[in-house]
């Protein structure tokens, strides 16, 4: 028997519709998740070596949170079960596995916390008795992921008004689990995975990208009082992505995913350029272009001229400073372009409070 282990940290594929799905990286897997190849072969005379050998366990190409009860694995040949039982930590039973064709289906007998972090161990063998382990790690699935928009950005902040994001709710529901990024899933400088917290429709979420390390910027699991820092508002429940990553000042993108490898919810793309047809990325930079390129396939961001959207389809960044946010309507509107966002005067910044609907005006 053949055996590899694998230790895997990516997330489920994306919704039917968006035609892709979500892996961080098979291939980074092969190189840095430190396999460990058993072979088992029989002690065969020279010249008595078959043809070939089948020494190759089945390929993990994606995973998937179906229900508050089921994961599906999905692998490149048929599989079958060993004798192992899938281990999850923190604890949940395991009702049974099943295989079919090329799919692992675990069931659980209990129900998974909405946005807990769990890590599954479990293991597969192919017909030639090749094993497959792996450790997968996901976050409780979520039957009431509430409707949310990207409201208010200051990508230009300063040390006094630092980086942050406002997010709009637009329904009720529970936050457990959804993804926000600076920048794409595929291409991220920063991202937080946010508790499971109820909200209510018109609640204002105040998320911060550019801590100053204080105790007192906490993540607001219960009053919307309870953090300080600066720009933490009481009107406004406040969280803070981890290690402070900033948010790129002259072209950058913000995402909001369902939860990790999940479908897309809403994004917003900013830029100082203008668009160059001469230029193979468009006129963006390096970054730019990949996140412009990531949003134009999950649908996230519309373009007028070219099939990426170019850094004239992005808002203009240009006249934004730490207190001049780029900023939807007061009712907003969501049409995926720039028509949607402005830049308040200066002192306009409204986070945690309706937006002004003043434009700047240079």
């Amino acid at each position: 028997m053949n055996k590899i282990t694998l230790s895997a940290d990516f997330a489920g594929i994306c919704p039917a519709g968006k035609g892709r799905f979500f892996l961080w990286g098979l291939s980074f897997l092969c190189l840095s998740a430190g396999l460990v190849l058993q072979s088992c072969v029989p002690n065969l005379d020279a010249g008595k070596l078959p043809f070939s050998v089948d020494l190759i366990p089945p390929i993990l190409q994606s995973a998937e949170i179906t229900d508050s009860y089921t994961v599906v694995f999905r692998f490149d040949d048929a599989v079958f079960p060993v004798e192992d039982a899938p281990v999850l930590t923190p604890f949940l039973p395991v009702a049974q596995t099943r295989c079919e064709g090329r799919q692992f289906l675990v069931e659980l007998a209990a129900p998974q916390s909405i946005g807990q972090k769990y890590t599954l161990r479990a293991g597969v063998q192919d017909a030639k008795g090749n094993m497959l382990e792996f450790l997968f790690e996901f976050y409780g699935w979520n039957p009431r992921v509430p409707s949310l928009l990207i409201n208010e950005l200051n990508p230009r902040g300063s040390g006094k008004n630092p980086d942050c994001v406002e997010i709009l709710v637009l329904s009720d529901g529970n936050l457990g689990g959804i993804l926000m990024t600076v920048g794409t899933e595929e291409h991220a400088s920063g991202k937080i995975i946010l508790p499971a917290v109820e909200v209510l429709k018109d609640d204002f979420l105040l998320l911060h990208a550019k801590s100053q390390g204080l105790p007192e910027e906490i993540d607001e699991l219960g009053s919307v009082s309870e953090s300080g820092g600066l720009l933490a508002s009481d009107t406004a429940r406040d969280f803070w992505i981890p290690d402070s990553p900033g948010l790129p000042g002259n072209n950058g993108a913000v995402s909001l995913y369902q939860r990790n490898g999940g479908l897309l919810m809403d994004a917003v793309l900013w830029s100082d350029r203008v668009f160059d047809d001469q230029d193979d990325k468009l006129g963006w930079t390096s970054a730019g272009y990949q996140m412009a390129s990531d949003l134009a396939a999950s649908d996230g961001w519309e373009s007028s001229e070219t099939e990426i959207p170019s850094p004239s389809d992005a808002v203009d960044v240009s006249f934004s400073t730490a207190t001049r946010s780029l900023c939807r309507a007061s009712v907003p509107l969501d049409t995926d372009t720039r028509e949607d966002w402005h830049t308040v005067p200066t002192k306009g910044s409204s986070f945690g409070t309706p937006n002004s609907d003043e434009v700047y005006v240079p």
